[in-house]
């Protein structure tokens, strides 16, 4: 809150200053001496750094209780008028606050403002003119709690914390403040400016991918109502995941992607420098409920809530040079909600992932096949008739393959599922077409997001998350840089 200039009575306390500043200079004094006396001895640099790095802590903690101090008390006199002209009551009396930094618990007094007693405090002068955050963890000790959160459980992270700078952390600290950063960090990434044209790659890509959450039970009757997936059973509900970046044109042939899907020695692969993705912003979206107009709410599928922020992302960065190419698996509600937007023409390309199309040419492969050797040269065969434009080849030659080997009842079903998948999504496979022009054809941007904001971090054993947990987490663990470029 903005303050009109007030003359301020208000002194630090000249004793609280003195014995802050002597306990400063005692600390630094006695590490001095210890690593004077450690050299003579011939102490080892592991005990040495050990105890230093302790000690630099206690000085650390000394330094910041000095700066408290030197702020005073708050007391800007019995009445203060704000900028939009409202007068400010100081309280009768002081009261304590605190802030945990990663030094440890400062704990100071101040006097507080309001519109009158009993009335809400609207102003803490010592911790305004201090910028602290409304839950008292410290900007950097939120950092180090984060940097070890979207890596680690709650439980762990904490534990983790304490190890390194002492004292307890405790989950139900570390979540508010997770959950707050990440709205934060959501905040953050809708006001970032449009990247420099000179940053942007030739291609802009956006991409969508699905992946199951485990939530608590309380919630998942939040989600449940307007998104359940397929295949999963109990308290899993899923996340759409979006990531919009760009990228330089990287041509290759069809026997190259081949290559580096069966992981061939690089010394028979053609070696290419492949271009970084660029300005790369990626998060994750829940359904969500939204007011319908009428005093109701209306339920927002989370495919829905990604892919409108995924083509916001799209509006404000596509530059009438670039193509947009749109990557995502075969789910066939992504490609809907994204036909909303997007009308396919030669600005806009849609892709099929490559490597979802693999997974389904291997599974046709083991309903032929029982040695996995064998199962390798069919699949990759097929692929490579894929990349090189054939794929009603392919889906011809499968169901041919089926009659001659008398494929039937759930093999012959679950073929006929994947020769269905290729056809509905031919016309997204012109795979030696889109490698001419340099087009990324797998989704690896997205689902290396699936792989670390969900299974790595938000899959682990016995995890189960708040719905505002979960979603706070992908925004969390995208403003620390897991998953930009």
């Amino acid at each position: 809150m903005s303050v009109a200039k007030t003359k301020s009575s208000d002194k630090p306390c000249a004793a609280e200053i003195l014995a802050a500043g002597e306990q400063l200079r005692q600390l630094a004094d006695q590490l001095q001496g210890f690593v004077n006396s450690a050299a003579q001895e011939g102490e080892s640099f592991d005990k040495v750094e050990r105890s230093v790095f302790r000690s630099v802590l206690e000085i650390g903690k000394s330094a910041m209780a000095l700066f408290v101090s030197l702020q005073g008390h708050g007391d800007l006199g019995p009445s203060v008028n704000t900028e939009d002209d409202k007068r400010l009551i100081r309280s009768d009396q002081s009261s304590m606050s605190t802030v945990r930094s990663i030094f440890g618990i400062h704990k100071f007094e101040e006097f507080t403002y309001s519109a009158g007693k009993k009335k809400a405090v609207q102003l803490r002068p010592v911790s305004a003119r201090m910028s602290l955050p409304g839950h008292r963890w410290s900007l950097l000790l939120q950092e180090f709690s984060q940097m070890l959160c979207v890596d680690q459980t709650y439980d762990q992270a904490m534990s983790n914390l304490s190890c390194i700078f002492g004292g307890d952390f405790s989950v139900d600290s570390a979540e508010p403040v997770n959950s707050e950063m990440g709205i934060m960090a959501a905040k953050f990434l809708d006001q970032l400016p449009v990247p420099d044209a000179e940053s942007e790659g030739h291609l802009l890509v956006a991409s969508l991918d699905c992946k199951g959450v485990p939530l608590v039970k309380k919630d998942m009757p939040r989600v449940a109502a307007f998104e359940t997936p397929k295949k999963q059973k109990g308290n899993r509900r899923m996340a759409t995941v979006a990531t919009v970046y760009s990228v330089n044109r990287f041509h290759r042939m069809p026997e190259e992607v081949l290559s580096g899907l069966f992981r061939d020695p690089k010394e028979d692969r053609t070696r290419q420098t492949r271009p970084r993705p660029q300005n790369k912003h990626t998060t994750a979206h829940f359904p969500e409920l939204e007011d319908d107009g009428e005093g109701g709410q209306l339920p927002i599928t989370g495919v829905h809530v990604g892919t409108a922020w995924a083509m916001e992302e799209v509006g404000r960065r596509w530059r009438p040079e670039q193509t947009l190419v749109v990557l995502i698996d075969g789910q066939q509600s992504l490609w809907d909600t994204v036909g909303m937007y997007l009308e396919f023409n030669g600005r806009t390309v849609p892709i099929l992932d490559i490597l979802h199309v693999a997974s389904y040419v291997w599974s046709a492969a083991k309903l032929f096949e029982q040695d996995e050797g064998t199962r390798k040269q069919f699949t990759r065969l097929r692929l490579a008739r894929i990349l090189n434009g054939e794929v009603h080849a392919v889906i011809l030659g499968l169901r041919q393959l089926a009659t001659r080997r008398q494929l039937k009842g759930d093999s012959r079903q679950q073929l006929e599922q994947i020769c269905s998948y290729f056809a509905k999504n031919a016309e997204r496979m012109r795979y030696r077409e889109y490698l001419a022009l340099g087009y990324p054809i797998a989704s690896g941007a997205v689902e290396g997001a699936c792989g670390h904001l969900v299974k790595d971090r938000m899959e682990r054993s016995g995890m189960r998350w708040t719905l505002e947990g979960a979603g706070a987490m992908p925004e969390c663990v995208n403003d620390f840089g897991t998953t930009a470029c």
